[in-house]
């Protein structure tokens, strides 16, 4: 094949000279010159556009969009650290009347204390009423639209860790004739044998932040007629971290290229869209700041870009341990085996961590059992858990044919 691009032009010169008749040749050349040819010269351009087009859209690494949180004293928020933000907004407003609280035993004793029928309370008058406790619907709310964010930008899902997410629950009245319910500034709650593993004060912030940008060129329509295309600029913003475009009625798609995100649409002029910005370093400076962050960027390697970005299927123990590598949670476990069982055993730890995503092609119950077997490391038993239920979770992405389990020895 030719390396230099075939010249259209030339070679319809070239066969017009084998037209022997002048009348005939002089027609051709009318048409072909004048017509055909202007014709080709707009279809090449389409295509150089389009190929232009192409190469100008860019892979974003999956680290960029990595998710971090940190549970802390609401007491200790900081609004001036501005690389952590409340999940959200309301826990850190006043007169919201939402009591939430962080239960931080292991998995054993989650499991028994949200079996336990109620607690007590003591209301602003001194009455006595009774309480019951529910998982967080906010919080595993926002890790959910998180997931819809990530789709609807055509980013690869990583399994944000939600350990710490888990672990917060509302607190609500269970008296009917309290006629207070989401109203409970002020009481004095008390959780029993419980009471030494449930923090009243804690509040759960992650490292995303949502801010708002409008229209501010004279846009010119595309090609169509009918279509604008509108730019977000990134090089005004920090180019250290990671931005995603909220989806909105008014938005068609979405094409990621250096320094710019495009918006088709069929709106000439825009206010108030919506984006995220995700920071890539935290600022763990702030007073109160010092706890365990959950992250996901884990560390880079060949398997695990590799399964993520083409969905590349997995076929060694090889592979499925330098995925689990890539993770980062050697610090509190280690995988020491897996192995196909028929069925799963007694005290299996389940990769429960994307709960949200609807199995629908194959369901969990008519797969087989990938059993991983983790070795404890260091750190307490709710942290090892959390950090076992988060591997197996994200292998479990990768793996449409079993289901993940883990076993803790």
């Amino acid at each position: 094949m030719q390396d230099q691009d075939f010249d259209v032009e030339a070679y319809i010169k070239m066969r017009l000279t084998e037209i022997s008749d002048t009348d005939e040749r002089n027609v051709a050349k009318e048409v072909l010159l004048k017509g055909l040819l202007p014709a080709v010269r707009a279809l090449e351009e389409c295509y150089r556009s389009l190929e232009e087009r192409i190469r100008g859209e860019v892979e974003i690494p999956g680290s960029r969009f990595a998710v971090y949180t940190i549970a802390i004293r609401k007491k200790d928020y900081d609004p001036t650290n501005r690389t952590w933000f409340p999940v959200c907004r309301e826990d850190v407003q006043e007169g919201t009347g939402c009591r939430r609280i962080y239960f931080r035993g292991s998995a054993r004793e989650k499991r028994d204390f949200e079996k336990a029928s109620c607690f007590s309370a003591m209301d602003t008058e001194g009455n006595t009423l009774r309480i019951g406790i529910r998982r967080s619907e906010d919080y595993r709310g926002a890790i959910e639209s998180l997931y819809r964010l990530f789709v609807y930008n055509r980013i690869p899902w990583r399994t944000v860790n939600t350990g710490d997410v888990e672990r917060f629950y509302d607190v609500y009245p269970l008296d009917e004739e309290s006629g207070v319910e989401g109203c409970m500034d002020g009481w004095s709650l008390s959780f029993g044998e419980w009471e030494g593993l449930v923090d009243q004060d804690r509040i759960l912030l992650w490292n995303l932040e949502p801010f708002s940008f409008r229209c501010m060129k004279f846009m010119v329509p595309c090609l169509d007629g009918k279509h604008y295309e509108h730019e977000l600029n990134l090089g005004d913003y920090d180019p250290d971290s990671g931005y995603m475009v909220e989806g909105n009625e008014d938005i068609l798609s979405i094409r990621y290229e250096k320094d710019r995100i495009l918006m088709t649409s069929f709106q000439e002029t825009f206010e108030d869209w919506r984006a995220w910005r995700f920071n890539g370093h935290p600022d763990m400076e702030s007073h109160g700041y010092g706890g365990r962050v959950l992250g996901n960027a884990g560390k880079e390697n060949f398997a695990g870009h590799l399964a993520e970005r083409y969905g590349q299927g997995i076929h060694s123990r090889t592979e499925i341990f330098r995925i689990v590598e890539g993770l980062g949670v050697e610090e509190w476990v280690r995988l020491v085996d897996c192995q196909v069982r028929e069925r799963e055993r007694d005290g299996s730890f389940q990769a429960d961590m994307n709960r949200f995503i609807r199995e629908e092609i194959f369901p969990m119950e008519t797969r087989r059992v990938l059993e991983f077997t983790f070795e404890r490391q260091g750190g307490t038993e709710a942290c090892v858990e959390d950090m076992l239920r988060y591997a197996i979770s994200q292998v479990q992405l990768l793996l449409d044919e079993y289901k993940c389990v883990g076993i803790l020895i």
